[in-house]
């Protein structure tokens, strides 16, 4: 064998481990990790305190959008934040001590469990927004 195939079986083998192991996270990881995490301030069923902390169930503000989900939790938030017409005003704290795995399993069960929507995300993609 040379070089050439060598080669080109590598680069088959990689793309194979790529597409196999290299799927979102699961929403149902998620929940887990969500109950270790988040669930405190947001509630087992998110639907957050009321003029604490907001709910993420049913929140149009983050519905399909997991960058920015991913972001709130890496980087926290702070200040006033509206929510179906209920204003909250308080402060979420960075977690960007979580895994890149655990963060995109929240994710991804935050927003298709809790707000309704379909997007998801990679724990790659977490990576690279930090």
């Amino acid at each position: 064998m040379n070089i050439q195939s060598t080669l080109k079986i590598a680069v088959v083998a990689a793309s194979a481990f790529a597409f196999f192991f290299a799927q979102p996270a699961e929403a149902a990881d998620g929940k887990n990790a969500y109950k270790k995490y988040c669930q405190a301030c947001h509630q087992p069923a998110g639907k957050g305190l009321a003029g604490v902390f907001p709910p993420l169930a049913d929140n149009p503000n983050i519905k399909d959008k997991p960058d920015y989900i991913a972001q709130t939790i890496v980087k926290g938030k702070s200040g006033a934040v509206t929510v179906n017409g209920t204003t909250y005003n308080g402060s979420m704290p960075p977690m960007a001590y979580l895994k890149d795995t655990d963060i995109a399993a929240i994710v991804n069960y935050v927003n298709t469990e809790l707000a309704n929507g379909s997007s998801t995300i990679q724990a790659d993609a977490v990576a690279g927004s930090r």
